[in-house]
């Protein structure tokens, strides 16, 4: 039985789902290939190789000078023009400051964040965080059956095209589309300078906020892509409303989002039933909008990029298992992918929503406790939707 808390609705009427009821296994197997495949992408993060041939270094911008107001700088302390010559000396000296700044870092209790708009963003950006980025970046992947996007965008991929990646995070998506299309150039924008430093000649990351204005030229983009980061946008009809602005005429925005409350199809978690995550998400709920954030924005995203302008607007759902408990091993570790991501993520993800509401760091810890006894619980068939939802900026 599916879960009727208010927290629980639906997201739209759009709604398609790709997944009806998921089964429900009776022995577990094949657990320890399981666990093996988490960790070979802990390991693999930062270590794998970038194809040959690709070596060019990532830029990444940094808050400009009076002097160089739109004009975005990259680590090397050119213009992303990539002229090295033409520069003048006291401009380099104000951009190295501004670059170290932004590369910077700030610890609360252990925890790292992002220097650059200091407590713009709630979550940490330490290595324990980019893990879990690409954990859900495999297991997302698996939920589309391999799929990066799924606007219709393929073509003009192939042929060469403008993508904006914003909220790229480490970066893993930008680099996988760079690769599969070589004729498309692909910006990824982020507060965190956590990015790789050899990329595709195709990729670029900035660090910068997209909610501020944009400097790009109006009409530039043909696809603007937006991952696990609409939560934390505090004005989202201004997003939609740039988004409008620099995309081209018939270009596309996608977002790909998951509901942060747990449902169920049996009887092993019903609205009367204890379970602690789902006080969890409550409390983080309550906390985030301190931070101006909206951990349920998904929810009414197709209903706003309506109302802001855009036709075509799809719907797709996906169920993602929290656990182990699904028959079908693909669903098993896109659910063991999910329920690492959320134990690796707990301390980090709670310690300033839950301060924010007053919380001590004691009071945090001894509620995680019971937190992580209820993700870990093979008798409750939890899932959590996954949410892809784009639009199409009109031609006319």
């Amino acid at each position: 039985m599916s879960s009727t808390s208010s927290d629980a609705g639906n997201p739209s009427s759009l709604a398609s789902s790709a997944s009806t009821i998921i089964t429900v296994g009776t022995q577990p197997f094949d657990e320890d290939e399981l666990y093996a495949a988490v960790g070979v992408m802990r390991r693999s993060r930062q270590g794998s190789s970038r194809p040959s041939g690709v070596t060019s270094p990532a830029p990444v911008s940094t808050p400009t000078s009076p002097s160089a107001v739109g004009a975005r700088r990259n680590s090397d302390d050119t213009t992303s023009s990539g002229d090295m010559l033409d520069f003048e000396p006291e401009l380099v000296k104000q951009s190295a400051s501004m670059s170290s700044s932004v590369r910077a870092h700030v610890y609360e209790g252990g925890i790292r964040y992002h220097a650059f708009r200091d407590g713009k963003y709630a979550l940490p950006n330490d290595e324990a965080e980019q893990n879990r980025d690409d954990m859900k970046h495999m297991m997302t992947l698996m939920l589309c059956n391999g799929a990066h996007f799924l606007a219709p965008v393929e073509a003009r991929l192939k042929d060469g095209c403008e993508v904006l990646d914003l909220g790229t995070g480490t970066g893993i998506w930008a680099i996988e589309l760079g690769d599969k299309y070589p004729n498309t150039q692909i910006i990824g924008i982020d507060l965190s300078p956590i990015q790789p430093d050899f990329v595709p000649e195709n990729v670029h990351f900035f660090v910068d906020d997209f909610e501020e204005d944009w400097v790009d030229p109006e009409n530039k983009y043909d696809y603007i892509h937006v991952r696990f980061t609409l939560f934390s946008v505090r004005d989202r009809k201004a997003l939609y409303r740039r988004a409008l602005r620099h995309l081209k005429p018939g270009g596309y925005i996608e977002f790909q989002e998951l509901d942060y409350w747990p449902r169920c199809d049996d009887e092993s978690l019903i609205d009367e039933t204890p379970y602690a995550l789902r006080d969890y998400i409550k409390f983080v709920k309550d906390g985030m909008r301190n931070f101006g954030a909206d951990i349920h924005a998904v929810r009414s995203l197709p209903d706003e990029l309506k109302a802001a302008g855009f036709d075509d607007v799809q719907l797709t759902t996906h169920k993602c298992p929290l656990g182990l408990w699904p028959k079908d091993k693909r669903l098993r570790l896109c659910g063991l992918f999910l329920r690492t991501a959320f134990m690796d993520g707990l301390r980090g993800v709670s310690r300033r929503p839950l301060t924010a509401l007053g919380w001590t760091q004691l009071q945090i810890e001894m509620f995680l406790v019971d937190v992580r006894k209820s993700i870990m619980d093979p008798d409750k068939h939890a899932y959590l939707t996954f949410n892809v939802v784009y639009g199409r900026k009109p031609v006319t």
